[in-house]
């Protein structure tokens, strides 16, 4: 699924650095933190994970520079695959 004209420019507008409540504020769009859904494995909810942002349905996440590269990209590739949502990475940092 791909993201929405309006997500699609916070994303445009935070690789050009800019803030994320900045950015979803200028799309009108709400820019959820720390919110909490289930992942799932063959159609069932098997643990909670917090996601740091959501926005308009759409979870917004980056890789974990504190792994190596190759790490970071599986454990974003699971984790996307888990959730019941579309998932955006984002790979610079994100501040909001």
């Amino acid at each position: 699924m791909s993201a929405s004209a309006p997500v699609t420019r916070v994303l445009a507008r935070l690789a050009q650095g800019d803030d994320l409540a900045v950015a979803c504020s200028a799309e009108g769009l709400a820019c959820q933190r720390d919110v909490r859904v289930d992942a799932h494995y063959d159609g069932k909810p098997v643990c909670t994970v917090t996601l740091p942002w959501v926005v308009d349905g759409h979870a917004i996440l980056q890789p974990d520079g504190t792994v190596a590269a190759a790490v970071a990209e599986e454990r974003l590739a699971s984790l996307a695959s888990a959730l019941a949502m579309p998932v955006c990475v984002v790979r610079r940092p994100v501040t909001a």
